[in-house]
């Protein structure tokens, strides 16, 4: 197209747009054009063909979507699936009725839907890398027309305003189109997800009643019955004998033994006495992070007396916090006065420390006790509510807020905070220079403040004893109305 006609066509009015004029606006685009229409045109290929899979998928399985198999028996069962075009969900009932006539089992059923389930949903993200390639590539060629176009412009080195719209044509009707195909590509492959998603939560649905169905029309198992052998009854042997050997005594009778079914009961346990744990002098919550030396148990009998020499395994329930020299688990002896003492290193975080108290020999599940871990000293000091301004006189519209944590960030409840006017007339929250709270659970104490009735700064100091920095300074600006 001349220069000529694209200024006219740029020119031209947007009410009278028309299909026809925006393909001759494409045109600008010169050959970085074709390569896009490619791209859009692979990739609605791909996107319908995918579409026809799901389709006829559905289609072809609409006699087994809609078969009421909770009133069907086996053999009715087998002779539809068998008689079912291929589909997934054809496929998939195919292979649970193999695995349920060779090992029936729920568990094997329920594993086939699973692995179906996320076999296809590898196939499918294929498809979905594939166009998410195409969208990005449109986008890179629509890129690459921009790059093209200005380099036209800037390479001619002239101020002529046809070359300036040659130029910016081919860099923004690119770009425009580029942007298109990618739009195209990536809504067409977004809404084949979702078909995609509900079509296999429909197969996944059907293939679960199946299941259902299948253990219900399981044969219950046969038992397991023991035929002993007959009883053997022996006979006399047949003994020639000669008449002028002497006569042998009379025998006796040959009689039979049986043993009685006796039933053997089995041995009795032997009887291991029971013993438990509690935790001596563990009162209050000790600060996070810090070293117990040592932590002491108590192990008793069940007559509550302190039980000597026993030996104790001590293992540490969660993953914070740790026995001696770091280690997870400790063996130790009870001494004469039935305690075990152990070194260990708290969790950095507030809230509990368990461990798990057991005797090897002893049968049963470990004694689980706890000790509770709240924050350390103050150490640290945030601030919110600073550098704000309000009309002299006027109260700030958020409140001076001091947070106060440990070195390890928990929050410090209980803590003093000490709020002080330095400079200004301005009024704290008890109507004075001056104002003291103490910090909540989250380790927050607040205070409103009035500014000073005269423009100009305001400063207020906090303070908090034993923090690093124990001193913080706010900032609030009186104005004038």
């Amino acid at each position: 197209m001349t220069s000529t006609s694209s200024i006219a066509l740029l020119q031209s009015d947007p009410g009278g747009f028309a299909f026809g004029d925006f393909w001759s606006l494409t045109q600008q685009a010169g050959p970085l054009r074709w390569p896009i229409y490619f791209v859009l045109g692979f990739g609605l290929v791909q996107v319908f063909l995918k579409l026809y899979e799901f389709v006829r998928d559905r289609r072809v399985s609409r006699t087994l979507d809609q078969a009421p198999l909770a009133s069907m028996s086996l053999p009715q069962i087998v002779s539809l699936v068998e008689e079912q075009e291929a589909s997934m969900l054809a496929s998939l009932q195919s292979t649970m009725l193999n695995v349920f006539q060779t090992r029936p089992g729920e568990g094997l059923l329920h594993d086939e839907i699973s692995n179906f389930v996320s076999f296809q949903q590898d196939q499918f993200a294929v498809f979905q890398r594939r166009m998410e390639f195409l969208s990005d590539t449109a986008g890179a060629l629509g890129l690459m027309g921009t790059v093209w176009g200005m380099f036209t412009v800037f390479f001619q080195g002239s101020a002529e305003q046809d070359v300036i719209l040659r130029g910016m044509g081919i860099a923004l009707i690119t770009t425009l189109l580029g942007l298109v195909v990618s739009i195209i590509l990536n809504l067409s492959a977004t809404e084949l997800s979702t078909f995609f998603s509900k079509r296999v939560e429909q197969v996944s649905r059907k293939s679960d009643e199946l299941r259902f169905r299948l253990m219900e029309l399981a044969p219950e198992p046969e038992p397991i019955r023991v035929t002993l052998p007959p009883a053997v009854t022996a006979q006399a042997p047949i003994v020639e004998t000669d008449p002028a050997a002497p006569t042998a005594p009379a025998a006796i009778p040959w009689r039979r033994f049986e043993l009685e079914e006796e039933q053997v009961s089995p041995p009795a346990p032997v009887a291991t006495p029971w013993r438990h744990f509690e935790l001596e002098e563990a009162n209050g919550a000790y600060p996070a992070g810090s070293v117990l030396e040592p932590l002491k148990l108590v192990v008793r009998d069940p007559d509550g007396a302190p039980a000597a020499g026993v030996a104790v395994l001590i293992t540490v329930a969660g993953e914070d916090g740790s026995l001696d020299d770091g280690s997870s688990s400790v063996r130790a002896t009870s001494d004469e006065d039935g305690r075990v003492g152990v070194s260990c290193t708290l969790p950095e975080r507030a809230g509990t420390f368990e461990f798990d108290a057991s005797v090897p020999d002893q049968p049963g599940p470990p004694t689980r006790l706890r000790l509770s871990v709240g924050a350390g000293a103050p150490a640290r000091l945030e601030v919110q509510g600073n550098h704000q301004a309000a009309v002299a006189g006027m109260r700030l519209p958020l409140p001076l807020t001091v947070r106060v944590v440990d070195k390890f960030g928990n929050p410090v409840p209980e803590a003093q905070v000490d709020f002080r006017v330095k400079h200004g007339s301005g009024k704290l929250g008890s109507g004075s220079s001056e104002f003291s709270a103490a910090t909540d659970p989250s380790g927050v104490a607040s205070t409103p403040f009035v500014v000073s009735s005269e423009a100009g700064p305001n400063r207020v100091e906090a303070v908090v004893e034993g923090a690093a920095d124990s001193i913080i300074e706010f900032t609030a600006f009186g104005t004038e109305v």
